[in-house]
């Protein structure tokens, strides 16, 4: 498993796309738009940023270029980007190149063309691994093309990251556990993972007008994705993100027609995570009504545990009938967690 890195995204907002997805619409998400710009003057400017801030205040990471697919653009402009950003990592400024591009975009001539250059992280936005899914998507590839991309970017030597999203047309709880748990078989390095959102301009709010499509309410999202951060979990897969991240751009009326955003979609799901898992703990008890407990788990958590607006909390006293204390022990690290479980008569001296 590898550690987590320093990432210094550059956007290039569908730059080198084949066509815009049924639920996309990145000039949207970004707070700059960057269409009137030249691509190679955007990385230029990023790389220059990036390069004076790590230069005076440290933290060397990968150059990341997101928000398009980038093994599409032309391998003219895909050279001139790779090279711009090798000087920077044979200075020492950057570890290496990162970036994010679809499955079927990945093939063995754009592999060749990568090679020659110090790519060390590779981000596919599979989406999902269920066929009906990415059709009723119009992703324009299958399973198998993912499954092709990933082994490929195994083999070059690459990390490789699995983005998916939960919630995409023709989706269901049981679909995208399969998913999940396809894409673990991937062996990939890490996740990312999106609530699928309505967004204005898109494919997907004309079938949401038209009544075609439903989105997942914030509480459904949050449940499928707890679901999946625990597999990941157990397979010792990092989950680097959960959820867009909260930009202005977003947060202006109209933007998001329908879905379950939440600017702390992560710290909602990490949160659900805990109490099921102090749940199962719960139900294990012989006894549980009418006692008061005490949950130690590291300093760290204890905004996880307690939950949104003391969410957790609400929901142990309503599920259980028990008053529950979280305490942070810094003897405790990771997702370590001790329970003090005692008779409310008892704790009562």
């Amino acid at each position: 498993m590898s550690p987590r890195k320093m990432i210094y995204p550059v956007f290039l907002p569908q730059a080198g796309c084949p066509f815009q997805c049924i639920y996309c619409n990145q000039q949207m998400v970004v707070s700059h738009d960057h269409r009137k710009t030249d691509i190679l003057e955007i990385v230029q400017a990023g790389l220059r940023a990036y390069s004076n801030q790590i230069v005076r205040c440290g933290g060397p990471g990968e150059i990341a270029f997101f928000g398009g697919t980038f093994s599409a653009l032309p391998p003219a402009l895909i050279e001139s980007i790779l090279a711009a950003a090798s000087i920077h990592v044979e200075r020492g400024i950057f570890t290496g190149i990162r970036f994010s591009t679809r499955p079927d975009c990945m093939g063995d001539e754009v592999i060749d063309l990568l090679s020659k250059y110090p790519v060390r992280t590779v981000e596919l936005g599979v989406q999902s691994l269920s066929d009906h899914v990415l059709q009723r998507s119009r992703r324009g590839y299958c399973v198998k093309s993912v499954r092709d991309s990933a082994k490929r970017v195994r083999n070059a030597g690459w990390d490789l990251g699995i983005q998916l999203m939960a919630g995409l047309p023709g989706d269901t709880p049981d679909t995208f556990a399969e998913s999940m748990h396809l894409a673990m078989e991937l062996a990939p390095d890490f996740f990312r993972i999106y609530p699928t959102l309505v967004l204005e301009g898109t494919a997907l709010a004309d079938c949401y007008r038209k009544g075609s499509y439903a989105p997942l309410s914030l509480d459904e999202a949050v449940t499928w994705v707890a679901a999946a951060y625990a597999s990941a979990l157990g397979a010792g897969i990092p989950v680097i993100r959960m959820g867009l991240h909260s930009d202005p751009s977003l947060e202006r009326p109209g933007v998001i027609l329908a879905g379950p955003y939440h600017p702390a979609f992560g710290h909602l799901v990490i949160s659900r995570w805990w109490r099921d898992r102090v749940d199962r703990e719960f139900a294990s008890f012989a006894e549980i009504t009418g006692t008061e407990t005490i949950l130690r788990v590291p300093h760290g958590r204890l905004s996880e545990v307690i939950g949104h607006e003391r969410s957790n909390l609400h929901h142990w006293k309503s599920r259980w009938d028990i008053s529950v204390k979280v305490i942070g022990d810094v003897s405790l690290a990771g997702t370590e967690m001790l329970v003090e479980n005692k008779p409310r008569a008892l704790m009562s001296f």
